[in-house]
């Protein structure tokens, strides 16, 4: 099959998926059963029922994709199921359910505070827990002397921190970023994270405020 059949919300696309599961599914349970028994080509029909087998199971999974997505559900929900991250089931039935072949618009709920938290750890400096959530390239390149080195250097350059303020969010080539104003004593900076589909923290900046 080139065009998997969508089974959202058609019966008779549900019958004709139902049928071919079945019908393919019998024979080789048939098969099966017959062991050394079974008569000339019955294991070369085996092989091409199984082959068919797959090819129905996959548009069966993508049919129920599509029907997840259409009753609300997340991405994150369907790679659970799945046994795979969210970027990975939408990367592999992203085009497929008819989305952005980019994962670029949807936004977790929770960013604004994953990233405010994460900034005020990092101010505060509770650096274990800013990086428990680290994902292992940022865990590997962002030690603590080198967190704490950062801090101390803002800090001496600008003096105490005197305002965190409200974060915006926006969503570039499958992260989620969070920027968050800061306010010391003798300037403006911003404090910068993004977060990756998984919901790890891929990034953390502290910039100048008129970065972009």
């Amino acid at each position: 099959m080139t065009e998997p059949l969508d089974a959202s919300g058609s019966d008779v696309e549900r019958d004709v998926l139902s049928l071919m599961l079945r019908t393919n599914a019998e024979l080789l349970v048939d098969r099966l059963k017959q062991g050394p028994a079974a008569g000339e080509g019955s294991v070369i029909a085996a092989l091409a029922a199984a082959t068919s087998l797959g090819a129905v199971l996959d548009d069966v999974v993508v049919a129920l994709v599509r029907q997840a997505r259409s009753e609300g559900d997340s991405w994150a929900a369907i790679g659970y199921a799945l046994q795979v991250s969210r970027q990975a089931a939408f990367q592999r039935f992203g085009s497929r359910t008819g989305e952005a072949t980019e994962m670029g618009g949807e936004i977790s709920a929770d960013a604004p505070k994953r990233g405010v938290q994460a900034l005020r750890q990092f101010l505060d400096g509770e650096f274990e827990a800013l990086r428990a959530d680290f994902d292992q390239r940022m865990s590997e390149g962002c030690p603590v002397t080198l967190l704490d080195s950062v801090r101390s250097s803002l800090t001496g350059e600008l003096g105490q921190v005197l305002e965190v303020g409200d974060p915006s969010v926006t969503s570039r080539s499958g992260y989620t970023v969070v920027d968050i104003p800061i306010t010391y004593e003798k300037g403006q900076r911003k404090g910068r994270v993004a977060l990756d589909p998984d919901a790890r923290i891929a990034g953390f900046f502290v910039l100048m405020a008129e970065v972009p």
